[in-house]
């Protein structure tokens, strides 16, 4: 099994637009294939390294961040997350997605919390889109910007995510399907 290649290990182009279909059937495919159930004794061990490392590589090409990260690295470029991202408009626009997050937790309001939701996940897309044309036209410091932005987007809204999840856990009405983003 290829370390190191996650893209070869999943039959996929060297891109950051990828199937994602694709990379899910044949993630389940491996899953099936090394799944520790099917070895005994010391192939058991091996096993359970594959199903780890098909694991992180899924993981890892699944989100547009890490994915952006690994493509970066895949290519020679060096990723710094400690590095300093200098666009000031993007950063305040952070800080204020936090504090209006903070707000709609401590306030309980589910609506908020899903129009942040959108409104980041339509960055996402942008990002998304930016880096993509970033990265193919070769442009690595942009691209190495961007992807930082990208992780930060992501974070922010993994916490969205966990503070819809957590409304939903303290919401006793049956009608929740709003909550999901």
């Amino acid at each position: 099994m290829k370390q190191n290649d996650f893209f070869a290990l999943f039959g996929l182009p060297v891109r950051f637009d990828i199937d994602k279909t694709a990379l899910k059937q044949q993630f389940l495919a491996l899953q099936k294939q090394h799944h520790p159930d099917n070895f005994l004794g010391d192939e058991t061990k091996h096993a359970e390294q594959n199903t780890a490392l098909i694991n992180h590589a899924y993981t890892t090409l699944n989100r547009d961040d890490s994915r952006a990260v690994y493509l970066l690295e895949y290519v020679g470029v060096a990723f710094n997350l400690d590095k300093s991202i200098c666009d000031e408009p993007f950063l305040m626009q952070m800080m204020q997605f936090r504090m209006d997050l903070e707000d709609a937790i401590l306030d309980k309001d589910h609506a908020s919390i899903q129009a942040i939701a959108h409104t980041v996940s339509q960055a996402q897309t942008l990002t998304a889109k930016e880096f993509h044309q970033a990265f193919n036209d070769k442009q690595w410091d942009i691209a190495q910007n961007i992807a930082q932005k990208m992780k930060f987007l992501a974070n922010l809204y993994d916490d969205i995510h966990h503070a819809l999840s957590q409304a939903k856990l303290g919401d006793n009405t049956d009608n929740d399907d709003d909550l999901y983003v």
